[in-house]
C-alpha cells in the first residue's frame, strides 16, 4: 500500500476542513456592532454614576462635618445636647431625602 505525498494529504485535509463559502451575515455583524455600542454607552453611564455618587458622598460628609462643628459651637450648645449631635438627627433625614428625590428625578 502506498501513501500519497504529504502535500496532497495537507491539501485534502484543508479542503475537507475549510468552512463552506458563503456571503457574510450583515444582520449578525450589525447586531454585534449594536451590542458593542450599547456596552460602551453603559460603561460611560456607569462611570458618570460613580463620579456623581462620589461627589454626593463627599458633599454629605462635608455637611455632616459642618453640622458636627456647628453643634460643638458654644452658642448652639443648648440645641446640641450632650452628644454634640443634637442638630444632626433632625437635619440628616431631610438631607438624605433631598439627595434621594434628586436622584429619582434624574432617572
Amino acid at each position: 500500500m502506498t501513501t500519497p505525498p504529504e502535500h496532497e494529504t495537507d491539501a485534502l485535509l484543508a479542503a475537507m476542513l475549510a468552512p463552506p463559502a458563503r456571503p457574510g451575515d450583515r444582520g449578525f455583524a450589525g447586531g454585534v456592532e449594536r451590542a458593542i455600542d450599547t456596552q460602551a454607552a453603559y460603561a460611560r453611564a456607569r462611570g458618570r454614576f460613580w463620579r456623581s455618587f462620589a461627589f454626593e458622598a463627599l458633599a454629605v460628609g462635608a455637611l455632616l462635618a459642618a453640622l458636627w462643628l456647628l453643634s460643638t459651637a458654644p452658642m448652639l450648645a443648648p440645641l446640641a445636647g450632650p452628644a454634640h449631635w443634637g442638630l444632626a438627627p433632625p437635619l440628616l433625614p431631610i438631607l438624605l431625602l433631598w439627595f434621594g428625590t434628586r436622584r429619582w428625578r434624574q432617572a
